[in-house]
Parts: structure tokens; sequence; C-alpha cells
């Protein structure tokens, strides 16, 4: 055989190889994309103001004053009150709060009492941090709000 139909068999061997891995790996991205996605979907109660960020839309007393409402999370939208952000991605990484949060939020974690790491979801017009089943941080016009499940 010659070298050149060597080389070029020794090609297409790599590429096949390529292609295989990137065919079995994929099922596997699904799967943690439908996990992230199961773990944020439902309705969720905010139940506490925990901290807002150097900039906010809300004060203080108009965060505490969204307490109890509802925030409504599925691949079809995202609603929280009278909002309605539409259909959304469920985009995660696991991060590390601290640097996390002053980096993308200009923000402190001191208050939120996140894991370390902490899986982030960025939702379409807000971000949600993992704190465990049933128990959520979620952003919300620069504010930190803990966040219960009510129903899946």
């Amino acid at each position: 055989m010659s070298f050149l139909r060597l080389t070029a068999l020794t090609q297409i061997a790599r590429i096949l190889s390529f292609i295989t891995v990137l065919a079995l790996s994929t099922p596997l991205f699904a799967h943690a994309s439908e996990s992230i996605e199961r773990s944020v979907t439902g309705e969720w109660r905010l139940t506490a103001a925990l901290d807002g960020a150097e900039i906010t839309s809300l004060d203080e007393r108009q965060a505490k004053q969204l307490l109890g409402h509802v925030l409504t999370i599925n691949k079809n939208k995202v609603q929280f009150g009278k909002t309605d952000c539409g259909e959304t991605g469920f985009e995660a990484q696991k991060v590390e709060p601290r640097l996390h949060l002053r980096d993308e939020f200009h923000a402190s974690s001191k208050k939120l009492g996140l894991p370390n790491p902490v899986t982030v979801v960025d939702l379409s017009c807000t971000s949600v941090f993992i704190k465990n089943r049933n128990r959520l941080v979620v952003f919300w016009q620069g504010w930190f709000f803990d966040a219960v499940r009510i129903s899946n």
C-alpha cells in the first residue's frame, strides 16, 4: 500500500473515532440537561429577601413585598407574577459562588447560604442557584431571594 493511501486511511479512522465518541457522548449531555431542567422545573415561593447586588431595581422594602409570590419555571415559560419571560433554555454550570457572584452579579455570596460549588442555571430572564432539591436562590431585579418548591 502506498504511503499516501495509508495516511488517508489513518485520517479516516481518526475521523470515524471522533464521530463515534461524539455520538456516544451526546445522550450524556442531553441527560444532564434534562436532569437540570427537572431540578428547577416547578413552582417556587419566595420566602426571604437575602441580599441585593451593588445595583438593584428594587429597594429593600420593595424586595420584601415580593415575599410569598410564586416563580413558575418550565420549558414553555418562566413567569413571576404578571411577568412572563417566555420559553427558556436551562444552561447550567457549576461555579465557585464567591467568585461567580462577584464577577457576574457584582454581589457577595456571604448571606446566600450557597453550597460550594453551586450549580447556577441561566433562564430566559433570570438566574437560579440550586441549594438542594427543594430550595433555590432566585436572582430577580438585583435581589437574591430564598425560594422553596411548592410543586413540580
